[in-house]
């Protein structure tokens, strides 16, 4: 590969991850290419993308990112796997898929403007969705005034019962 075709490469790769919420490194020694196929196939469905990088060209396409710390990460074989524009749901679904292929381990991913190790990124698939948040943060806030009222009720029955009514 020459100068011009590793530039390509890295100016391809810095366009589809820059502003992207969520970027995984994997190592996937040990996974069949049907597997790494039929992964791609599924990442692609849901809007993701699975990238096998030379390390050093991954290095300077992070660089060009400014992704930071990601690094010492890239070594041996790596494959990037990089969301869609919701990071949490692209978390959750990249959890599912790897689930039935353990050759392929998380190593490191990039959440939140963070370096986080392997198992810090299951852990963001756990997390709540922006949608999720923000039905649990309007139940809250409408529990309030649902329980004002309900006190509202119970002291003008209790009025109502101590008049005869």
């Amino acid at each position: 590969m020459n100068r011009t075709e590793k530039a390509e490469i890295v100016k391809n790769f810095v366009a589809k991850t820059g502003g992207v919420p969520f970027v995984v490194i994997t190592e996937f020694r040990g996974t069949k290419v049907s597997e790494v196929n039929l992964l791609r196939r599924e990442l692609e469905k849901n809007g993701m993308s699975f990238k096998v990088m030379k390390n050093t060209l991954a290095k300077r396409a992070f660089s060009n990112v400014g992704v930071a710390g990601l690094d010492v990460h890239l070594k041996g074989m790596t494959g990037v796997i990089v969301s869609g524009p919701d990071a949490i749901a692209s978390a959750r679904v990249m959890k599912d898929l790897l689930k039935p292929i353990p050759t392929i381990q998380v190593r490191a991913g990039f959440f939140d403007s963070e370096v986080v190790q392997g198992d810090a990124v299951k852990f963001v698939s756990e997390l709540s969705t922006r949608d999720e948040m923000a039905a649990k943060l309007l139940g809250t806030l409408l529990e309030v005034p649902r329980q004002l009222l309900r006190v509202l009720k119970a002291h003008e029955e209790a009025l109502a019962a101590a008049a005869g009514e």
